[in-house]
């Protein structure tokens, strides 16, 4: 009966540690599926990301201007949004708000264009030109200084 005894202790041991085994193998095996099941869900959110692209090409216009001047500049925006998207252009001189554009436009469409504003006689150079994009939720930016001929500092 004592043999039983030893037998049946040695046994448990033996139980026992097929029982870790087990439940190591299943925790490693649920702890890689999850590392898993997250990255896919990850990877997947950040290829749905939606945003919009505002921008003025640099070479389209110059930085110096007088008074009463035409200013002409080219500028862009493109849609990464993930359906169509309404957007509202405004552009400003200086503070004041001087026009608004209503664009519509689908998921990686393109609108380009040429545009002049005639500078005030009493405008005060230098002057910020700046072009603010409102659309899917968020709010861009760009702008550009005019200042006089022969005067550089801001």
């Amino acid at each position: 009966m004592s043999e039983d005894l030893e037998r049946s202790g040695i046994g448990d041991r033996d139980v026992e540690e097929n029982d870790f085994k087990k439940v190591v193998a299943i925790s490693s095996l649920v702890a890689v599926l999850v590392g898993v099941i997250v990255s896919i869900s990850l990877i997947y959110v950040s290829s749905q990301q939606s945003y919009s692209a505002l921008y003025i090409y640099p070479d389209s216009y110059s930085n110096y201007a007088a008074p009463g001047d035409n200013v002409t500049f080219r500028y862009g925006v493109i849609s990464y949004e993930s359906g169509t998207t309404k957007y509202t252009l405004s552009i400003y001189l200086g503070e004041n708000l001087i026009g608004t554009k209503e664009l519509i436009l689908g998921s990686r469409e393109t609108f380009e264009e040429f545009m002049t504003l005639k500078l005030p006689e009493d405008v005060e150079l230098p002057v910020k030109v700046s072009m603010v994009l409102e659309g899917g939720g968020n709010i861009y930016e760009v702008h550009f200084w005019l200042k006089e001929e022969g005067k550089d500092a801001l």
